[in-house]
């Protein structure tokens, strides 16, 4: 399809947890469409949407996948989302990206972990919304008891425009209530249903709950329905179509992926029902001083957004973007806000899964793709002719499980870190940190599965992968008495001898303080250029402790006396005095070791209250502060960082997936006798 406008663009993602046959479905529609001439299968691995090695191992989504089809008229942006939890990333950045998503909901099992979490980010976004519920060729599926199920979980209206229609366990296909058409299973055609006088009974209840529920969206209609005048279907069309945008009500559909059944009718009322590009009604950015709102049309300046970056070690970088505004044609230079930096685009695409299609133009609306511009990161905006605008960026999920990474299959430390390093570029829920402190490479990811498809990708893309460790806890040491030593180095081994002779008084300080040091040298008894060294030696000599070599933080050290040699006394001499006079104070000053405490803001359902200050309890945490909202608890608490390492996998277990928690540090604090000697211990064995 060519010469269209973005009054004909609709984009809509398909959002589930994990299983409930998004990219069957998908397979489905894009092969109705004509954009396909087979359906593959997740199974057998040879589905449009899992491309990628990972997927196919796995049997499950871990990318997003992008398609452009023609339908009728319209054209169609299609996103294929992954299901599970730890790839929530995808779903936020998908749902930014477009007008409509579509919730599967697998007719087997109903609600699942990820179903809400999904349907929450949708709501987010403002996405006018959609459920099509598969799989009702199983055995055991009942559209009547899940439709309740998804009524007392949704507080939206829910409607449903086809339902199933089966013969004892026998699935024969879907009925559209609308027109009371059957479409059998394997049979493209509408056909009559032959009804017994129960099912006719059952069926005429739900097309009345229908029509009343669409009367109700117009003011109109409900005047002509009262009056028994004819109501077109053109008229319930318009005003479903008034309801969704509304986000008044959201369509329900049914049918079996697996056996491309029910796809079509549901496709030809996401030609009617789903918003255009253009039903988007104004775009809201912000300038340098305030806020501007400009119109969704191709008419407009040029404003995009980032939504996804995908590295490929020999296509390069890959950043995929939605226009809201205005055209970009290819060979013009787009502006980059962030970096105040224009960039020639050479080439212009659109995505089909793993295939890349050149275009020439890209209008409000589409959703395309420019490939090696590496300044280029997800969330950015992009506009032309130094527009200087900024969309409010994708509010991706906190990733929460963190560990330390070490080189695999004898790499090295430089090789791993940079394939990690690169990595992070097209994934913005996995973070990448040096510690400097435990000389640990850290990395922080969404769950285990998501930290094991990492060093699958790195071990492919890069060749390189890494293990797993626990990270090592920055802990400190400290001084609690104040005393004062006195040391002198004297060397003389022919000519010019060393000597250097200090008088320093330690005493402890608050937490958070680190380290004074000052001089209260009267009469010359060291010369003030020698100052300097005695600081020097005792900065270098505190950033290991004598308890577990850890660094030395929260003491004063005051220079107050000592003695010099005309000839043989140097700064290096006074240096190795004051590193040895800080190494005696410490066996006096009766140290002991520092632990970080984190504040740690934990948000789950109020149900799980109760287990998870237990849990926080448990881990020597201290609660201070509770705030509900909107059904679930804030829990705040102070919790010792070595115990938090796991948290993540706990929290996700304890709640079933509906839990999060965000850290922050708070202080040092002295570590309890039991975990001081063990971490003492550990030291002395690393020895």
């Amino acid at each position: 399809m060519s010469n269209y406008k973005t009054k004909d663009i609709k984009n809509f993602s398909f959002i589930s947890h994990g299983g409930a046959g998004k990219t069957t479905l998908t397979e489905d529609v894009l092969f109705n469409a004509g954009k396909i001439k087979d359906i593959g299968l997740v199974d057998e691995g040879n589905s449009k949407s899992d491309f990628i090695p990972e997927e196919k191992d796995h049997k499950y989504s871990i990318n997003s996948s992008y398609f452009a089809f023609g339908w009728k008229g319209k054209q169609f942006n299609l996103i294929d989302t992954p299901g599970y939890a730890d790839f929530r990333s995808e779903v936020a950045s998908a749902t930014r990206m477009v007008e409509s998503s579509v919730l599967l909901i697998n007719a087997d099992s109903g609600v699942e972990v990820n179903t809400n979490y999904v349907w929450d980010i949708a709501v987010e976004n403002n996405n006018s919304r959609f459920i099509f519920i598969n799989k009702f060729d199983l055995k055991d599926s009942n559209f009547k008891d899940l439709f309740a199920e998804l009524n007392d979980n949704f507080e939206d209206s829910l409607l449903p425009i086809t339902i199933p229609y089966k013969e004892g366990d026998r699935y024969r296909g879907v009925i559209d209530l609308l027109s009371e058409k059957f479409i059998e299973l394997n049979d493209s055609e509408e056909k009559k249903l032959d009804l017994n006088d129960e099912q006719r009974e059952i069926l005429e209840q739900y097309k009345l709950e229908l029509v009343e529920s669409i009367i109700e969206l117009d003011e109109e209609l409900m005047m002509k329905y009262l009056e028994d005048e004819e109501i077109t279907d053109q008229e319930m069309n318009n005003a479903l179509l008034k309801g969704v945008l509304n986000e008044d009500i959201v369509p329900v559909f049914s049918g079996s992926a697996l056996n491309n059944s029910g796809v079509n009718t549901f496709m030809e009322y996401m030609i009617k029902l789903a918003p255009s590009a253009a039903d988007r009604e104004e775009l809201n950015v912000k300038t340098e001083d305030d806020e501007k709102v400009y119109s969704t049309d191709q008419e407009g300046p040029f404003i995009g957004m980032v939504g996804k970056t995908m590295v490929d070690p020999y296509i390069g970088k890959l950043s995929i973007f939605r226009v809201f505004s205005g055209s970009i044609d290819k060979g013009e230079d787009l502006y980059l806000p962030r970096l105040n930096e224009s960039l020639r685009v050479s080439k212009l695409y659109k995505l089909d899964g793993s295939e890349q299609e050149q275009v020439e133009k890209l209008i409000a609306g589409d959703i395309g793709a420019v490939a090696k511009l590496d300044e280029i990161e997800t969330s950015d905006t992009i506009t032309k002719d130094d527009l200087d605008v900024k969309i409010a960026p994708i509010d991706f999920p906190v990733p929460m499980l963190t560990k330390a990474a070490v080189p695999a299959d004898d790499a090295d430390n430089e090789k791993m870190s940079s394939a990690i390093q690169r990595y992070s570029l097209e994934d913005p829920t996995f973070k990448v940190d040096y510690n400097k402190v435990t000389k640990q490479l850290l990395v922080t990811g969404m769950g285990t599965v998501h930290l094991s498809v990492v060093n699958d990708i790195c071990k492919r893309k890069f060749d390189v992968g890494f293990n797993l460790v626990e990270p090592k806890v920055e802990y400190k040491e400290t001084i609690r008495r104040k005393v004062s030593v006195e040391e002198k180095y004297k060397k003389q081994s022919g000519g010019r001898g060393q000597y250097g002779h200090v008088m320093i008084r330690f005493e402890p300080l608050p937490r958070g303080k680190d380290f004074i040091f000052e001089e209260e040298i009267f009469g010359g008894a060291i010369p003030s250029q020698y100052i300097p060294a005695v600081e020097k030696g005792i900065v270098e000599a505190k950033d290991e402790g004598i308890l577990a070599k850890y660094p030395v933080v929260d003491f004063k050290a005051t220079v107050y006396d000592g003695s010099y040699h005309d000839v043989d006394s140097s700064e290096m001499a006074f240096k190795i005095a004051a590193s040895k006079a800080f190494k005696k104070a410490m066996q006096q000053a009766k140290p002991v070791l520092l632990e970080p405490v984190m504040d740690v803001t934990v948000v789950v359902p109020e149900r799980f209250m109760g287990d998870i200050m237990g849990d926080l309890n448990s881990r020597r945490g201290k609660i201070s502060g509770m705030e509900p909202q909107d059904g679930t608890q804030k829990i705040k608490a102070k919790v010792p960082k070595s115990e938090l390492f796991n948290y993540a996998t706990d929290l996700k277990s304890i709640t079933g997936g509906y839990g999060y928690f965000t850290t922050e540090f708070s202080k040092y604090e002295k570590a309890p006798e039991e975990i001081s000697q063990k971490i003492i211990e550990e030291s002395k064995q690393e020895d």
